[in-house]
């Protein structure tokens, strides 16, 4: 028995080094899977075979969402990349930066900076020198990191051939690989049944709440920028949907980002405040609308929420930020199943 254990152990470890690469894409169709998998059963109850019902369901979900969402995350990185390869092509430490020269010579800031030299052995032209360089040093990162991304675009390529594969294949073999599950689970039926169900109500809650919070954040901030006449609209809504997927921090480092700039330059204060307020609204947004369907599911604390999105997107690629709250938040049922009395 033990060496029996032993070798399916190797064995195990062995398959899972093997398809180590393309495991979190079959894992994201999987969960796509959960979300779509009340739709197969409409379609399984109106006399259409599994098969056939999962290749239509794969069809659709993959030319009503996939395709978009991966067309609008390579050109949104695709713009944000050559924006930023400009901004730090215009870079010279200490000068050049239009943009944050407008914002240190008002006289709001230069006032705040010479109050602040009175109690540091600093000068004024120093600090501008130095935030100059703070600003363009973070410019040049995450270029280096837009850039990083776009150079694995044809792993993602890959990666998301799988995962629509994956989908199909979920789709029709699921309901095996569940009774598989239940027959040899290390935790009783009652246990087994509750991480399953919990399983199931922390993909669909997860996703739908990113996703929606997402579009409805981005359609708000796309529609205030269209009506104050802000520049790059299109590129700043899309960049709010991508932000929004991260908890805690979502979207507000872009939103107020553009409500600042707007904010110092010469003649547009009125649509800054505009923004401005947008940006505290769109918090609200998605304070609102991530409750509203996580509710019922496992309710992860935020600072965890916000761990487990950002270790995964840097562990897992951008699929970790939806699978990191998702293994975070099944960790968390787990625990308390174990330290239930069943």
């Amino acid at each position: 028995m033990t060496n029996r254990r032993i070798f399916t152990t190797l064995v195990t470890l062995a398959f899972l080094y093997i398809a180590s690469p393309l495991l979190f894409p079959v894992v994201m169709g999987g969960v796509m899977a959960v979300l779509i998998y009340p739709l197969l059963l409409r379609l399984e109850g109106k006399r259409l075979s599994t098969p056939f019902a999962s290749v239509l369901l794969t069809f659709a979900v993959t030319v009503v969402f996939i395709l978009p969402t991966s067309f609008l995350l390579f050109f949104t990185l695709k713009a944000a990349f050559q924006q930023l390869q400009m901004f730090k092509a215009s870079h010279v430490p200490g000068e050049g930066l239009a943009f944050f020269d407008s914002i240190l010579n008002s006289s709001r800031v230069q006032g705040f900076m010479k109050s602040v030299t009175e109690y540091l052995p600093l000068t004024v032209d120093e600090l501008n020198s130095t935030f100059r360089d703070i600003a363009g040093g973070i410019g040049s990162k995450l270029t280096e990191f837009l850039g990083g991304v776009i150079s694995y675009l044809p792993g993602l390529t890959l990666a998301l051939i799988i995962m629509i594969l994956s989908i199909y294949f979920w789709l029709v073999d699921g309901r095996r690989l569940l009774y598989f599950v239940r027959r040899n689970s290390i935790f009783s039926p009652n246990q087994t049944e509750k991480l399953l169900r919990t399983l199931e109500s922390i993909c669909r809650s997860v996703i739908l709440a990113a996703l929606l919070a997402g579009f409805a954040q981005a359609l708000v901030e796309l529609g205030a920028c269209f009506l104050t006449g802000t520049p790059n609209a299109v590129l700043i809504g899309l960049c709010v949907f991508i932000a929004s997927f991260i908890p805690i921090v979502g979207a507000s480092p872009i939103t107020l980002g553009v409500a600042i700039e707007q904010l110092f330059e010469p003649g547009r204060q009125s649509q800054g405040i505009a923004l401005l307020i947008v940006a505290f609204v769109i918090g609200g947004i998605d304070n609102a609308v991530r409750p509203l369907f996580l509710r019922g599911s496992t309710n992860l604390h935020p600072l965890l929420a916000f761990v487990a999105a950002l270790g995964g997107l840097q562990v897992l690629g951008f699929l970790g930020v939806f699978l990191g709250p998702i293994i975070a938040a099944l960790f968390v049922a787990t625990i308390q199943v174990v330290s239930e009395v069943d």
